[in-house]
């Protein structure tokens, strides 16, 4: 009896903890604003060229968010969660 409750409580156990969760959410927030300042750029014509997509927030930017977000996501994934102790 003593072994299938303790099977049932482990059952009920998630893999992250809450703040487990929060900081993969923030993460994620971090790599798609980082995507959403790459996108864009271009002009209507072919015949034409912009000058912003060599822009600071497209070369700098938003790659840095990107690498942030991903640096976020490992911490994440990687910290024991208090939850679970």
């Amino acid at each position: 009896m003593k072994e299938k409750k303790a099977i049932n409580d482990n059952a009920k156990m998630f893999v992250f903890g809450k703040r487990n969760y929060k900081f993969l959410l923030i993460g994620l927030g971090f790599i798609l604003a980082g995507f959403l300042l790459m996108m864009g750029g271009g002009s209507d014509s072919p015949d034409e060229f912009n000058e912003a997509i060599f822009g600071f927030q497209r070369l700098t930017l938003a790659p840095i968010l990107i690498l942030i977000g991903f640096a976020v996501e490992i911490y994440a994934i990687m910290s024991k969660s208090k939850d679970n102790l």
